[in-house]
């Protein structure tokens, strides 16, 4: 098994560890500003793209159907990088990105923890991230990774219709 094979392996050994965090994103934009754990830090995004979750995202490159909604996100930046073809048209594009531009950037996408707006309740996020993992989003998602303060990557998610 090549080296890049076994990263992908291991990545997606640990979606289990996948979660969404108890905080919520309260402002976005080049910084989002995160509530949690009682208290609040404002950091700079590392990029933003909108994601049109296809039929291709659901599965791996072995025609594996993917499990999660993490991995759902990893394969489509993974589509999009290795083939270079955007799912879509018009503003339901993909967009382009430049942190996910290897295996290992992406591979961080299933152990970062998920931050969606503060406004929505636990349904509607579990809604989210089932219309992800499942590619019934009803649009495209918006999504802002950065780095946290403990320097692990945070991702704000967020439905777009």
């Amino acid at each position: 098994m090549n080296f890049g094979l076994k990263v992908a392996a291991f990545a997606l050994a640990l979606l289990p560890s996948v979660a969404f965090s108890q905080g919520c994103v309260e402002d976005t934009g080049d910084r989002v500003t995160v509530s949690e754990a009682g208290g609040q830090f404002t950091v700079p995004v590392l990029t933003n793209y909108i994601a049109n979750i296809a039929e291709r995202d659901l599965y791996n490159s072995k025609g594996v159907r993917l499990g999660g909604f993490a991995a759902v996100l990893q394969q489509d930046r993974a589509n999009f990088h290795k083939s270079g073809r955007a799912d879509g048209s018009g503003v339901l594009t993909d967009g382009a990105d430049n942190y996910f531009v290897n295996l290992a950037r992406r591979s961080e996408l299933a152990t970062a923890t998920y931050y969606t707006d503060c406004y929505m309740s636990a349904a509607q996020t579990r809604a989210l991230q089932n219309g992800i993992a499942n590619g019934r989003v009803g649009g495209v998602v918006w999504v802002l990774p950065f780095r946290h303060p403990n320097g692990s990557l945070g991702v704000y998610i967020s439905g777009v219709n």
